[in-house]
């Protein structure tokens, strides 16, 4: 729905969102540093998914060390 704010975000959103790695996400759900719920999307087939809401994204602190395995190198 245009218009509509977005409340809860996947792994993959957060991990953009945030500027980290979606392992880093992983992570920071297992110590309990962000909370998230398990729910249902829905994409091309409904799954279950790890949803984190905004208000969680909005207080988690990202750790020196998630901020530097977030961060892209060019090898090249």
């Amino acid at each position: 729905m245009p218009g509509k704010k977005k409340t809860h975000f996947t792994i993959t959103e957060a991990a953009k969102k945030l500027g980290i790695s979606r392992v880093a996400v992983h992570e920071a759900i297992s110590t309990g540093r962000l909370k998230a719920k398990r729910g249902k999307i829905r994409q091309i087939i409904e799954k279950r998914a790890w949803l984190i809401p905004l208000k969680s994204l909005k207080k988690y602190r990202v750790s020196l060390s998630h901020q530097q395995r977030g961060k892209k190198t060019n090898l090249a």
